[in-house]
């Protein structure tokens, strides 16, 4: 297995799990690493510390999705085990921006 199916596999064992995990909060490649390090579980992504780290402004919807996206790939590079939880919980429009956020935000596995 590839090491994105092996955190999509890890990730899905946690919510399985009979226990509540409390996912470390991570907002760029460093602190991925560092969750990662520490022994979290799942790190977490959201969009309201992407704009305070991308742009050090408060969560208005002024981040682009494109900045979002590439921020949230960048984070994934970074480690190596930890499951990212993305939260684009803005969807950045109507229904149609919506899909396309899903499908911007999801990280191909690789092949073999």
């Amino acid at each position: 297995m590839n090491s994105v199916t092996d955190r999509r596999m890890r990730f899905r064992n946690v919510l399985a799990g009979p226990v509540c995990v409390h996912p470390g909060s991570v907002f760029d490649p460093m602190s991925a690493r560092i969750a990662e390090e520490l022994g979290f579980e799942v790190g977490m992504y959201a969009g309201s510390t992407a704009s305070l780290t991308v742009l050090g402004a408060p969560d208005l919807i002024v981040l682009t999705l494109s900045e979002f996206a590439e921020q949230a790939r960048r984070i994934c590079r970074a480690v190596k085990t930890l499951p990212v939880l993305v939260d684009a919980d803005h969807g950045y429009g109507n229904a149609l921006n919506a899909m396309r956020t899903c499908e911007e935000m999801e990280i191909p596995a690789s092949p073999p």
